[in-house]
């Protein structure tokens, strides 16, 4: 039975306030499944930066295999797990990229290394691509560092992406220790309107 019923990703924000207090190891990541041209499907865990009632803000770096599977194919799913909540959330919706000068706003505020990393992937070598060793990466890093020595000598680069996921598709799995009979609700945006199914676990 579908059943409309308020915004679920309001029931999430107060979820991840939570997992923030009680320092869920968690609480700051997500994990994005993408699937190739070749349908072959592969996942990686990324920084969750921002909710708003609407969408889920993640950066990513154009020279990765995430963003071009999201670019070519735009078939994604992401996962929030909070083990100590017993909480998981699968998101699905529509991907929008975030404009440049929102983005500018948000990269001022990446730690110096993850800049550094993003002037290394113009400087250098893509994300994802082979490397001869862990030493000619660090000494390109020490070069970058001897650019730019301070994170205000860093500038801004356009590899440096976001997206927002617009949720269209919400389910929501809370875990039960006492019988393992644990609860699932499917959320789906219809016509402006969320509307809810409960799931056979």
């Amino acid at each position: 039975m579908n059943e409309i019923v308020n915004n679920p990703i309001e029931h999430f924000l107060e979820n991840w306030k939570q997992a923030k207090s009680i320092a869920d190891p968690n609480a700051k990541t997500c994990t994005l499944a993408t699937v190739s041209l070749t349908g072959e499907v592969s996942t990686r865990t990324l920084v969750l930066r921002e909710v708003t009632n609407d969408s889920f803000v993640l950066f990513i770096n154009n020279s990765s295999s995430k963003w071009k599977d999201l670019q070519e194919t735009k078939h994604f799913e992401l996962l929030i797990f909070w083990p100590l909540l017993k909480q998981q959330y699968r998101i699905r919706g529509e991907l929008t990229e975030i404009a440049s000068d929102v983005m500018k706003e948000h990269w001022v505020q990446k730690p110096y290394e993850s800049k550094l990393l993003d002037q290394y992937y113009r400087a250098y070598q893509p994300q994802t691509s082979s490397v001869d060793s862990r030493d000619v990466l660090q000494s390109g890093i020490k070069e970058l560092k001897e650019r730019y020595p301070s994170d205000k000598d860093i500038p801004f680069p356009d590899n440096a992406k976001g997206i927002a996921i617009k949720a269209t598709y919400l389910e929501i799995w809370q875990g039960s220790d006492s019988n393992r009979l644990h609860h699932r609700d499917l959320y789906l945006l219809s016509d402006g309107c969320w509307k809810k199914q409960v799931l056979v676990p």
